[in-house]
């Protein structure tokens, strides 16, 4: 019987990868055009063939997180690593070993130093300098043989530091510079160096108020180490936003940068359509191709439709256990949502921009210029700046690019979208417990204008999914119920919702029975601008029904009100009886 390979799960590291006989897609051929491919601009890519290797430079690749970039930055070092010859056979029958003059030209012929970013997260500057020293220390580590080439004592001190973990803030800031400087002098062969997730501190640092000290080592980092530096062989870089040049790429010589927006190394991250049958086929899955297709597929980039990877081999895992698995949503559980809840923040002063997203979760596309690069303390300040970082982020694609930065953008696929649409009620909820404090006040004290502002006000702030329904006043009636039971916790109000009472059901019911006080809510929706109109008969069926005559034979103090929508906008109206 056949030994079935296992699907890798967790594993970023090729060798392990490797040498653990796990199910392998073959993205070696990536080498091949790292090194030998030459694309004209962004405004062509046309890929041109050079009769020189092009391995030179820096270049930026940027895809969504959990799309293979940490495992491809580990495959180029195997591959590139002079310190990795013994490890030469890991390649021994993928595509990039057919390459006989590449591999002779390029493999394990070069030092190599090999970072990720990914970990380095911290809530303050010392919490960030802890960091950066746990997670790069070991790369100075594993090549502490090349402190023997340095001369100057000062040199000496600092990579004594960076290997100790026991680095400043302006020993980083020489990081590659000084490390790349002892490599070539001590193999007098110029080094490539790999950096994966630079932009996650970038991230961590803008949510957590120290994004000043952590761009200020990372700017100067890469601007000492890879700038017009003679000693650099090529810089690979990856990550998911373009951080503003005049922020983190200062004076680097124009990097090629490689977007999801552009055709170029399309296929190397994340998987194609025919490697996604592939693997399907492997473990007898072929019959869910078109479940994995609708949940997984539709990340255009070029002239490939990409599948996550990450939820791929996920489902993968859980189908060969069960063939009748269920497609879950394994992307939103494998990072934070603090990014796309920022986004949604800066929509509730932009009518527009919320029409936009109304309009996505509906799975429509929609029509937008796109900023390519982030600025973060102004990425919500411009609808084109938001379009942008979704677009990077893996929560949109391309449908059409319309040209000039602008782009018919959607949503790719069920498991974006209900990410998305869990996102937006979990943000609609926040909103209605802020705001609800304050609407379950202007009940129980009789503040309509209060009532009208504040509920005039939520209804402004969210995006609300069960806003496109058709059932309006349903939305709105749970709209209410959702604010004041929020707010009510588990205070003194009994808060019920379609009580039966006198002739009918009540809206929403308030009652404290210990302070023998009631309020009932009726709640209309009208198609018709005269909103008070509205309320007043919302009130009236109160009466009608005799919503109110259990608590009138029992001598409670009865606050009525009617509640009536056009729109967002609102009317109420109210009468007391003691």
């Amino acid at each position: 019987m056949e030994f079935m390979k296992a699907p890798a799960i967790g594993i970023e590291d090729f060798k392990t990868f490797i040498d653990g006989n796990y199910y392998f897609v073959d993205k070696t051929g990536f080498i091949a055009d790292l090194v030998s491919l030459e694309p004209s601009d962004e405004k062509t890519d046309v890929p041109v063939r050079r009769m020189k290797p092009a391995l030179n430079g820096v270049s930026l690749f940027l895809r969504p997180r959990r799309f293979g970039k940490t495992l491809t930055l580990s495959m180029l070092k195997y591959f590139f690593d002079i310190d990795e010859k013994e490890n030469a056979y890991l390649f021994d029958g993928l595509a990039i070993s057919k390459e006989k003059e590449i591999c002779e030209q390029f493999q394990n012929r070069f030092p190599v130093i090999s970072l990720t970013l990914k970990d380095v997260k911290g809530k303050d500057d010392a919490g960030f300098l802890g960091e950066f020293n746990d997670c790069l220390k070991n790369e100075y580590k594993r090549h502490a043989y090349a402190k023997s080439s340095l001369t100057d004592r000062n040199d000496i001190l600092t990579f004594e530091r960076l290997s100790t973990g026991d680095g400043t803030a302006e020993d980083f800031k020489k990081y590659l510079s000084l490390l790349i400087q002892a490599l070539y002098d001590y193999h007098k062969v110029k080094p490539i160096v790999l950096i994966d997730e630079y932009d996650v501190p970038l991230n961590t640092a803008h949510q957590n108020k120290c994004y000043d000290y952590v761009v200020d080592i990372i700017s100067s980092m890469f601007s000492k180490g890879l700038k017009t530096n003679g000693n650099l062989q090529a810089g690979i870089i990856t990550g998911c936003l373009q951080i503003a040049k005049n922020q983190i790429f200062t004076g680097l010589n124009n990097p090629g940068v490689y977007t999801v927006t552009r055709p170029v190394f399309a296929q190397y991250f994340g998987f194609t359509k025919e490697e996604t049958a592939s693997l399907l086929h492997y473990y007898g899955l072929d019959s869910r191709m078109d479940d994995v297709r609708d949940n997984y597929d539709g990340y255009s980039i070029g002239k490939y439709s990409m599948y996550n990877p990450f939820s791929l081999i996920n489902f993968v895992q859980d189908a060969r256990f069960d063939k009748n698995a269920s497609c879950e949503n394994y992307w939103a559980s494998s990072s934070g949502d603090a990014l796309l809840r920022e986004m949604l923040a800066a929509s509730e002063n932009d009518q527009k921009l919320k029409e936009t997203f109304k309009k996505l979760l509906k799975g429509k596309p929609v029509k937008a210029s796109v900023d390519k690069t982030v600025v973060y303390n102004e990425m919500t300040r411009s609808p084109a700046a938001i379009m942008g970082t979704l677009l990077f982020s893996g929560y949109l694609t391309v449908a059409e690019d319309l040209k000039d930065s602008n782009y018919s953008l959607r949503i790719p696929n069920k498991e974006v979208i209900t990410t998305f649409r869990n996102l937006v009620r979990d943000y609609d909820r926040d909103v209605q417990a802020t705001s609800g404090g304050k609407l379950l006040r202007d009940f129980t004290e009789g503040n309509v204008p209060g009532a009208e502002t504040d509920i005039g006000d939520s209804l402004k702030r969210i995006i609300s999914l069960d806003d496109l329904r058709k059932d309006k006043e349903y939305f709105m009636h749970g709209f209410l119920l959702g604010s004041l039971v929020d707010a009510n916790g588990s205070g003194p109000w009994v808060i019920t919702s379609q009580k039966e009472s006198g002739d009918g059901y009540a809206d929403i019911t308030l009652e404290d029975s210990g302070k023998r006080k009631v309020i009932i809510i009726e709640v209309k929706q009208t198609k018709e601008k005269d909103i008070e109109k509205g309320a007043e008969g919302a009130l009236a069926q109160i009466e009608r029904k005799r919503y109110a005559v259990k608590y009138e034979s029992y001598a409670y103090h009865i606050m009525k009100y009617g509640v009536c929508f056009h729109g967002k906008q609102v009317s109420v109206k109210m009468e007391e009886t003691t």
